[in-house]
């Protein structure tokens, strides 16, 4: 496979679990958040746009792949 067809499968796999588990994913955002010490605040609205942003990405690199 072309590596710009496995970066588009990356992204869309993470883009669909961040869009379907939001819950989940804060959950596990704030376990590591708490390991390691650092400050941070994210609502699941922004977790949203994030995976939303992951899809879109994974669409152009699967368009550009198949040029």
């Amino acid at each position: 496979m072309e590596e710009n067809i496995i970066r588009s499968l990356i992204f869309l796999v993470a883009g669909l679990l961040i869009i379907l588990f939001p819950k989940k994913i804060k959950k596990m955002q704030s376990y590591v958040v708490k390991k390691l010490n650092v400050a941070c605040s994210d609502s699941e609205n922004s977790l949203r746009m994030i995976g939303v942003v992951f899809l879109i990405i994974a669409a152009a690199l699967f368009m550009y792949s198949k040029r």
